[in-house]
């Protein structure tokens, strides 16, 4: 059976070499066309070294197929000129393997100078100690080439993998770890993985040469035990590597998405605060303003015409009264929500409402159907409570209502809120025409939320406001828009 094996694979040895070749070489190209030029990941600083180690690599290999059809026309001075130009990019990418791992294990922002020097210094006395033997012809070309060769693996190839390995590894455990990306944390353990065998078998097993260690753990003593070349293994190595840094890159991905989030969130806060400063400006501050000067009008009649100054500063308080209950509105507005790992929804609505009712003076009904599944993350949970506050403070203001209901079914896909109150309807409030700052804030948390937002009303009858909000949502990291 190893007889037969061993003929297959001198039989089809080109075909492996090329994809060999072809394996790094994809790997390390599609890490190089990978943008991440805004990832504030330690890894986007790393990743250029393994697109380095894989091309390199990649043409490196493809010189076992491509110099040998070259020998048949080039002459043989240039064809050494090859094969010295293929053993120095495999050494140059296991220096940038190396310089790889290296770069994850230092500090940010600035890498240790070790970093940098070790792997750059080990391909330098390498590379040099290859140059000075060929001058000095201690060899013949054939030998001396197998011979460094063999030196490199042992010098970089095998220790860089390794390095890499467990760069990778504690870049898993400290980096992504802490973000909860499982899936993203799996696939960088499995490519450390794959670098650790590729550290055994490019490290240990080596092609053959006339000293020890080489002469015994060589492909030869693979090839007769197993009947199986090295590459064949390699091959499988380069596979799952490629497979998983190509799958674990999705991280950025993610990252990306994240940060477009984030920006959309601060947008609406700002937003939030454009509006709440405009309606102070225009409102509070501007009735405390028209205040004093009744106040200072008052003072010139209080000599002259004492019940007409008593008049006036009653007018003061009752404006005063006003103006103390609007600032009660606006702190019910910018009061945080309650955030604590136990309260469900249900609770918060609940803290929600009674701060209005202690504000207001409004009646407001609270009632829960179903039970709190708990999936909801609390960036959800905030957006609903921050939709329910904008629709509370517009019926505070604007509404002229004495009731509120408010009712949270939970659904078994979503959960459903309906806000009603007994108010003037829409022909008052703010908005009706989809230009009011407020309505504008809970559209725009509804399509973070991925959830469906209805408004309906008529004159004199109330409006009813329902929030429709499903209990996980990806299509804003995918660009899929919800319809409001």
């Amino acid at each position: 059976m190893a007889d037969l094996l061993r003929r297959f694979f001198e039989t089809n040895e080109i075909v492996f070499f090329f994809l060999y070749g072809q394996v790094f070489f994809v790997v390390g190209l599609a890490i190089a066309l990978q943008s991440r030029q805004h990832s504030r990941l330690a890894l986007t600083e790393s990743l250029p070294f393994l697109a380095i180690f894989g091309i390199a690599n990649g043409l490196a290999q493809w010189g076992h197929v491509f110099i040998p059809i070259q020998a048949t026309y080039l002459p043989g001075t240039l064809i050494v000129a090859l094969q010295f130009a293929q053993v120095s990019l495999l050494a140059i990418s296991f220096a940038a393997l190396m310089r790889f791992g290296l770069q994850l294990v230092t500090p940010k922002p600035v890498p240790q100078p070790w970093a940098t020097w070790l792997p750059v210094g080990l391909l330098v006395v390498w590379e040099g100690t290859l140059i000075g033997s060929w001058l000095l012809r201690v060899a013949p070309d054939d030998v001396l080439l197998t011979n460094w060769e063999v030196f490199g693996r042992y010098l970089l190839a095998g220790p860089s993998a390794l390095v890499a390995a467990m760069g990778l590894h504690w870049h898993a455990q400290q980096e992504i770890k802490p973000l909860n990306l499982p899936r993203i944390e799996r696939f960088l353990r499995t490519a450390s993985l794959s670098l650790g065998a590729l550290a055994l078998l490019n490290g240990v097993i080596v092609p053959d040469a006339p000293f020890v260690p080489a002469n015994v753990l060589n492909y030869s003593l693979l090839e007769r035990t197993i009947g199986v070349p090295i590459q064949v293994f390699l091959s499988i190595c380069g596979v799952l590597l490629a497979y998983n840094v190509i799958r674990a890159m999705e991280i950025f991905q993610i990252e990306t998405a994240q940060v477009l989030e984030e920006a959309e969130r601060t947008r609406v806060l700002m937003a939030d605060r454009e509006r709440i400063g405009r309606e102070l400006h225009d409102g509070t501050i501007q009735s405390i303003y028209a205040a004093g000067l009744m106040i200072e009008g008052a003072t010139y009649l209080i000599d002259d015409s004492p019940d007409e100054a008593k008049k006036k500063l009653s007018e003061v308080m009752k404006s005063l009264n006003n103006t103390i209950q609007e600032i009660r509105r606006y702190i019910f507005d910018l009061r945080a929500e309650p955030e604590t790992k136990t309260a469900d929804l249900g609770e918060s609505l609940s803290q929600v409402l009674r701060d209005l009712r202690i504000n207001t003076l409004l009646s407001v009904d609270l009632t829960v159907d179903g039970k709190d599944p708990h999936v909801l993350t609390p960036e959800r949970r905030q957006h609903i409570l921050r939709i329910v506050r904008e629709a509370l403070s517009n019926i505070s203001r604007h509404a002229q209502a004495k009731r509120v209901v408010v009712r949270l079914h939970w659904g078994g896909d979503a959960l459903r809120l309906r806000i009603a109150d007994d108010g003037i309807g829409l022909t008052s409030l703010p908005g009706d025409d989809g230009n009011g700052q407020g309505l504008r804030n809970m559209r725009e948390r509804t399509m973070l939320l991925g959830g469906r937002l209805t408004i309906s009303g008529q004159p004199g009858r109330g409006v009813v406001i329902d929030l429709e909000v499903p209990y996980e949502y990806e299509g804003a990291r995918r660009g899929v828009m919800p319809i409001l």
